[in-house]
């Protein structure tokens, strides 16, 4: 990681996001009314995540030289911002939107970003063959919509989009993988220029072109991290950093799917959701769940030593989490 390059690139991609942002917010193109399911009272200015999108291209651009495998992960995400855009335009149906999702994967893994070996806790690496590229799809997929899942509160995205990203930039540095800590430390910055915009009370929302965004480049540092090391132990970071999203996503599917419901059908039955309609006001669930992120980081650092015990930690935080929400939101 050259100094030279990420010193400029930091600023770049906080002050391109946060500007992005606010002229959003500013210029009212697109605005989320709010109906039943919306957890806002007034109209607000939607799209924010343009900025963020052009901060993370903007500041990547200037520390991604040597990285010719990063170039179509940012085509991939952007194609998934450009289809959330669209939604934030018009809503689209779900055959468009996976259509889109699945397009955007295909470019990066036709571009070389694929998982080819997993790491297995008390076994060791394990090469995919031939079935790399198919967990590398159901990887990029899956998470770009947890993310856009969990974009549902003012600066809950964006605060758990700005630790994650730091600690991710950390765990590659005592990896020695600086060139992929360059990357996340821009993320992190990108995502720090729109939460300026994004804090309670919201003057501009993320929307899906700012969280289908997010949830593919961290699904893309994943599959750096993958190839970083010759075991592959780095696989884990990114679903550690991010354990709640993906926690929290898996058990509401499952729980919808047992009663019958249809999982893509709107909703407001995420575990941060309950939180807020339990009492809880935006920035209060915002900053559990950024804390959340920053104790699963810490475990992320830890990586190097046990990787079991990294992935136990924050799933068993996951569990006591999801515990609690649940008695408090039937005590409602």
């Amino acid at each position: 990681m050259s100094p030279d390059s990420l010193l400029p690139a930091l600023p770049v991609a906080l002050l391109v996001a946060a500007a992005g942002a606010f002229a959003m917010a500013q210029s009212r193109l697109l605005v989320d009314r709010p109906n039943a399911r919306s957890s806002h009272k007034l109209p607000t200015p939607r799209g924010g995540g343009i900025g963020l999108v052009l901060g993370t291209l903007a500041g990547g651009w200037l520390v991604a030289s040597g990285m010719p495998v990063a170039a179509p992960v940012a085509a991939g995400a952007t194609i998934a911002a450009l289809a959330g855009l669209a939604d934030d335009a018009r809503p689209q149906g779900a055959a468009i939107k996976f259509g889109a999702q699945f397009l955007a994967a295909f470019v990066a893994i036709g571009g070389g970003a694929i998982i080819e070996r997993l790491y297995i806790p008390g076994y060791g690496a394990v090469e995919l063959g031939a079935f790399g590229p198919a967990l590398t799809f159901l990887w990029f997929v899956g998470l770009t919509n947890a993310y856009n899942f969990m974009d549902g509160l003012d600066a809950l995205a964006g605060a758990t989009g700005t630790v994650a990203a730091i600690f991710l930039g950390l765990a590659f540095l005592l990896a020695g993988v600086e060139a992929l800590a360059a990357l996340a430390f821009v993320l992190a910055a990108a995502c720090a220029g729109f939460l300026a915009l994004n804090l309670p009370p919201a003057r501009v929302f993320m929307g899906d072109v700012g969280s289908q965004f997010l949830g593919f480049a961290f699904a893309g540092l994943g599959v750096f991290a993958a190839g970083a090391t010759t075991d592959g132990r780095l696989v884990w970071l990114v679903p550690i950093v991010l354990m709640h999203f993906l926690f929290d996503t898996i058990l509401t599917a499952s729980r919808r799917l047992a009663a019958g419901e249809n999982v893509f059908a709107a909703h407001r039955t995420h575990l941060y959701q309950r939180l807020n309609q339990a009492g809880f006001p935006h920035g209060k669930v915002a900053a559990l769940l950024a804390a959340m992120t920053a104790i699963q980081g810490s475990a992320a650092l830890c990586i190097d030593s046990s990787v079991g015990l990294a992935i136990l930690a924050p799933f068993a935080l996951q569990v006591l989490y999801a515990r609690w929400v649940l008695s408090r939101s039937a005590a409602v």
